[in-house]
Order: C-alpha cells, then sequence, then structure tokens
C-alpha cells in the first residue's frame, strides 16, 4: 500500500482514535472488548482447542539467538518507517516497547560478549594449568641436581613424539565436532547432533586404542638411537589410549559454549600430573639417586593419571549440563537419518586438517629433534651428554616457559571456532568481519603484553625454574629469543584455527607446507653458524613467511587485516612496551642494589616484584586508554572515574 492509499489519518499529526473492522468503525477499548470476546468463545471450543494447542506444542521452539534476531530486526524496521514518516506517532506501548528492547545487546555485543567469556575461561584454564606444568620443575630439577638438564630433555624428547601422537590419534576430531556441533545448534538440528556425539565418542574410544598399540610397539623405531627414550614412550603409550575420547568430550563441551568444564578438566589434569610427578621422583631418588631416567619414566606416565582424573570432571559436567549437551529429540518433526559410516566420513573430512594445525608447533620442534643432533655431530666433536644439554638449552627448557603464553591464542582461537562456523552457516559475513576484527584486537590485547613482559624478566624468570649454574646466560638468550618465537607460534595458531573455522581449509595447509619447507632448508646452515639458535632462527622466518600468507588472504576474501585496527594495535604496543621498560628496570635495579640474582629466593622475589608491578601499570593504562573496553563492556562503570578514559 502506497502513502497515496493509505487513510488520511495516518499521514496526519493525531494519533488514530478509531479504525474500520469488518465494516465497523471502532475505538480502541471496543477492539480490546471484541478480542476478549473472542478469546472467550475459543476457550469454550473445548477439546478442538486443545488439540489445536497440542499440535502446537511439537513445533520446535525459536532460540534465543534467533529472538534476538527477530528484535534487532523490528528495531531496524521501526527506525526506517520513522526516518521516512518523522510526524507519524507511535503509539505509547510500541514506543516503551522500542526502548526496552534498544537496551538489550545487540547480536555483535553479545558475540563479544561470549568470545570473551569463552576465551576467559579457557585461557585461564590453559594458563594455570600451564603454569602447574612449569612450576613442577623448580622441585623436580632441584630433586634430579646435576642431572636436571639431561632429565629435561629426555623428558622433552619423549612428549615431542607423545604430541605428534596425540594429534594423529584424535586426528583433529574435538576441534571438528566443536565446529560441527556449533553449525547444527545454529541451525537447531538436535537429531544430527546427537548422532554426532554417539559417534563421535565411540571413534574416540578406537581411535585411542589403535594409536596407544601403534606407539608402544614402534617406540624402538621412534627413539632416534636413543635407547633410553624406549621406556619414556611406552610410559606414554596408556596417555595416548584415553586421550582422544577425553579430547573429543572436551570438543562437544566447547561446541556448545561450555568452556568453563573443559578449562576445568584442564587444571584439574595438571593438579593430578604433577602430584604424581613429584611423589614418584621422590620414591625412585630414595630408592636409587643415580636413577634419572626412572624418574623421567615415571615423570612421563604422569599424563595417564592426570587423564584419568580429567576425565571424571568431564563426566560430572556432563551430569550438570546434560540438559543441554542431550537435548530431547522431538519425534514429531522430520529427521534427515544418516548413516553412521556417513556422518563418521564427514567428521574425519571435516577434522584432518586439524592434525596439521594442532600440531604445528610440534612439528616444526620435531624437524630440531630429529635433524639438530645429527647437523651437530657432522660439524662438530661434541659427546652424547653434552648434545643432550645443547638440546634442552635451546628447545625444551625455553619450550616450557612460552608455552605458558602461547595457550592465550588457541583459548581465543577455540572459542571463535564454533562462533565462526555458525556464522559461516548462517552466510552473516558482516557478523564475520567484526568477530574477526574482536578475534585480532583480543590477540593483540593479550599477546603483546606477554610477549614483552617475558622478554624483560627473562634472566630472574629462567634462574627461578632451573638450576643456577654457568650455562644460565645462553639459556636466558635462548629464552628471550623464544619469545619472539612465542608471539609468531600464537598468531599462526590463531590464524590457522580461524581460517579452518571458515572453511578455508587449502589456505592453511599451504600455508603451513610453505613454512616448514623453508625452515627445512635454512636447517642446515643456520645451525651451522648459529647452532641452537639457528634452529630457533628457521622456526621464527618459516612461520612467519606462513603467516604473512594467511594475512593477505583474510584482507582479499574477506577484508579484514591489523591495519582495520591500526590505532589501538599501536597503543596496545606503546603500553606493553613501557611495562617491558618498567619491568627491566625493576629487574635491573633488584638485582644490582638489592640482593644479586645468584639465590632461588632473590630472582623468585625479583620476579613476582616486576610482574605485579609491570602488571599493574599495564591494567592502568589500558584502563585509561579504554582498552578496558574490550575486556569489561558493561562492567566498565564499576571502574573508579579516575581509572576511566577520558570521553
Amino acid at each position: 500500500m502506497t502513502n497515496d492509499q493509505r487513510p488520511e489519518k495516518f499521514n496526519g499529526n493525531s494519533r488514530v482514535d478509531k479504525t474500520d473492522v469488518d465494516g465497523k468503525t471502532l475505538t480502541a477499548d471496543e477492539i480490546l472488548a471484541l478480542a476478549g470476546r473472542h478469546l472467550q468463545e475459543k476457550r469454550n471450543l473445548g477439546p478442538k482447542a486443545t488439540r489445536k494447542s497440542r499440535s502446537y506444542a511439537n513445533v520446535p521452539q525459536p532460540t534465543e539467538q534467533e529472538i534476538l534476531a527477530i528484535k534487532e530486526k523490528n528495531i531496524r524496521a521501526r527506525q526506517k518507517i520513522i526516518k521516512k514518516k518523522p510526524n507519524l506517532q507511535v503509539p505509547e506501548q510500541l514506543s516503551t516497547a522500542d526502548s526496552s528492547l534498544e537496551k538489550q545487546p545487540t547480536s555483535q555485543e553479545s558475540n563479544q560478549a561470549t568470545l570473551i567469556k569463552g576465551s576467559a575461561w579457557l585461557s585461564v584454564g590453559n594458563m594455570v594449568s600451564r603454569v602447574l606444568g612449569v612450576v613442577y620443575l623448580i622441585p623436580w630439577m632441584a630433586m634430579l641436581g646435576s642431572y636436571g638438564t639431561r632429565a629435561n630433555g629426555l623428558f622433552n624428547q619423549g612428549y615431542t613424539i607423545y604430541a605428534i601422537f596425540l594429534a594423529i590419534a584424535t586426528f583433529g576430531i574435538p576441534a571438528a565436532i566443536s565446529k560441527v556441533v556449533a553449525e547444527l545448534a545454529a541451525k537447531n538440528d538436535v537429531y544430527r547432533s546427537r548422532q554426532l556425539t554417539r559417534q563421535s565418542m565411540a571413534l574416540g574410544i578406537a581411535l585411542g586404542i589403535v594409536f596407544g598399540l601403534i606407539l608402544y610397539f614402534a617406540a624402538p623405531a621412534l627413539s632416534n638411537n636413543n635407547t633410553d627414550v624406549i621406556p619414556v614412550l611406552h610410559s606414554l603409550a596408556p596417555a595416548v589410549a584415553i586421550f582422544p575420547l577425553m579430547s573429543m568430550i572436551r570438543g562437544l563441551f566447547q561446541g556448545h559454549q561450555l568452556m568453563s568444564i573443559s578449562a576445568m578438566s584442564q587444571v584439574i589434569e595438571q593438579i593430578a600430573r604433577v602430584a604424581y610427578m613429584l611423589v614418584m621422583a621422590i620414591i625412585v631418588l630414595k630408592a636409587d639417586p643415580d636413577n634419572w631416567t626412572g624418574v623421567v619414566v615415571q615423570s612421563t606416565f604422569a599424563a595417564f593419571i592426570g587423564a584419568i582424573f580429567s576425565m571424571l570432571v568431564l563426566m560430572w559436567g556432563w551430569v550438570k549440563y546434560r540438559h543441554i549437551l542431550s537435548r530431547p529429540v522431538l519425534h514429531s518433526v522430520k529427521h534427515e537419518k544418516a548413516r553412521t559410516l556417513s556422518l563418521v566420513l564427514n567428521i574425519l573430512k571435516e577434522s584432518w586438517p586439524f592434525i596439521i594445525i594442532g600440531s604445528a608447533i610440534t612439528l616444526f620442534q620435531a624437524v630440531d629433534q630429529y635433524s639438530f643432533f645429527s647437523i651437530m655431530d657432522h660439524f662438530f666433536s661434541i659427546s652424547k651428554s653434552d648434545l643432550l644439554e645443547k638440546f634442552s638449552l635451546f628447545s625444551a627448557n625455553p619450550n616450557k616457559l612460552i608455552m605458558i603464553i602461547v595457550p592465550f591464542s588457541t583459548s581465543i582461537a577455540a572459542t571463535a571456532l564454533p562462533m565462526l562456523s555458525g556464522s559461516k552457516a548462517a552466510l552473516t559475513y558482516e557478523t564475520i568481519q567484526d568477530q574477526l576484527k574482536q578475534v585480532l584486537k583480543l590477540f593483540s590485547l593479550i599477546m603483546l603484553p606477554s610477549a614483552l613482559g617475558m622478554y624483560a624478566i627473562a634472566e630472574p624468570l629462567y634462574k627461578m625454574f632451573y638450576p643456577i649454574e654457568a650455562s644460565n646466560q645462553e639459556g636466558i638468550y635462548m629464552l628471550q629469543y623464544s619469545t619472539i618465537l612465542a608471539l609468531v607460534f600464537s598468531l599462526f595458531m590463531l590464524l590457522a584455527f580461524v581460517l579452518q573455522a571458515l572453511s578455508e581449509v587449502k589456505i592453511v595447509m599451504k600455508a603451513f607446507f610453505v613454512g616448514i619447507i623453508i625452515k627445512i632448508v635454512l636447517q642446515i646452515p643456520l645451525i651451522r653458524y648459529f647452532e641452537g639458535m639457528g634452529a630457533l632462527m628457521t622456526s621464527v622466518i618459516g612461520m612467519f613467511i606462513s603467516i604473512l600468507y594467511m594475512l593477505d588472504f583474510l584482507q582479499k576474501v574477506y577484508g579484514v587485516s591489523f591495519s582495520m585496527i591500526g590505532k589501538e594495535i599501536w597503543q596496545m604496543f606503546m603500553a606493553s612496551a613501557l611495562m617491558a621498560i618498567v619491568a627491566y628496570i625493576i629487574v635491573f635495579a633488584m638485582g644490582n642494589f638489592i640482593f644479586p640474582m645468584d639465590t632461588k629466593f632473590s630472582v623468585t622475589v625479583t620476579t613476582f616484584s616486576a610482574v605485579l608491578i609491570g602488571g599493574a601499570l599495564l591494567i592502568i593504562m589500558y584502563l585509561r586508554m579504554g582498552l578496558g573496553d574490550e575486556l569489561l563492556g558493561r562492567r566498565m562503570r564499576y571502574i573508579p572515574k579516575i581509572l576511566q578514559p577520558k570521553r
């Protein structure tokens, strides 16, 4: 109906008091009375109305996201009408409803809140579990004494192979499950979601058993001619057997945005693992003080103990959230039945790239493990024990510390994965762009200060975890350079998971293979001239090329790049750099004027002093710059005015 065809009163400035209903001119009160009579008549129909209401009861109810989208659409429609007809008066009831709806968070705000909350849970879970996974080094290395560096190198050799087997055994399915579950939830497909749950868990059990046996019997071939590695790999086989099922259940929780359970299971897993490691180290060394290889074997077997406790937490979470994870299927609605084999093959098709993505860092480290010893042995005359110590200084020792901060990026990616998958399924490209920008901002907000801060406190941090000895200076240099590697690794993992969520598998594969080939090509010359530092340099160069490739694709296809948030990144960098400078000054002052950093007590006090003061300064600068809005949102009103940005 055009404006000319509308009744004249609709175009006037007065409110409509009467209207035509079935040929009669009625007032608003008369219309309400007529509606009341109709309602009473329907109630008097009895069984017919009951049957009709029952038929509507089986209709799937819209989700909260769908309701919110409809409300937003209505708001936009009303706003367009008001722009075209500014003189049109809106009934008070509608205007009141509009104002209440506008107070509701938009989908962008909702997505941002979900991203931040989910990332926070996974980041805290990852951080706590990683910290626990490093803190044990202090008593563990102290108990081993002079054998500590070699034991850590042997431990790392076993764990690198173990991590690759975990990636193959899980076949990337947990991350794929998270993605597919989010897509099915966006489509409100409960039936296929439950099918997916059953089949993925059965597949997890089968894959665990198969690859656990393979690791056990293939241990001699994977030992790189080091007989000490064989029992270490044997002790890790039980963990490989149980891990696929455990990680698939975590994927289901993450797909339903239940990040807290996944995070809690990681923390409990680490607590149980570390407790077993330390207790068994005491028992083994008490029986034989020189049996450092036996301590390593028991320490790697602790992964299985931790996995059992993690499974108990996941079982508790399943019971608590069964109304979300096992929603009832409406039998009155037609379901698209899929064959079991077809569903499993679809999962595998979705998941195989996650093997490469999830284990990219481990594969780069595996290149070092299987090439460093032979390259060094070819160019230099070094004993086996000295080679193992050099390997520990550039690989095992700094890797354990930088892996405290690298999981921040994977936490952001794991949270963004189901959100981006849902947006891709709904073809909301504007939402995808907004989410990508939020992901990049959140990454910069967390990773820039983490990497720069660790660089500033590298000396006391390294001495706090490892024995204070002559080789410390070389280890400190390796750790400082490794913070750059941590930033590169983190960004690679983030971009890889984001592109996988957007179903851009080929781009991720090309980027990874280009990077790993560059590393392999540069490995011999750089190790020849820079030894362990050369191996780190090849990793940085290879990963950096991969990152440039993926960023270029995002810019061309989705129009998203770091330049879009250049102002915010510059603010984050300046705040992080200032924080790092202050932390370094504190380390320098305390080490030179208060007490020398030659005891565990002094380096611990120095480390925590620099972290606390630097961290407080960073938070104040973030708040004053307005960057706190990204994390706190509406909670910023609780922050004291002196810390709030100038508006």
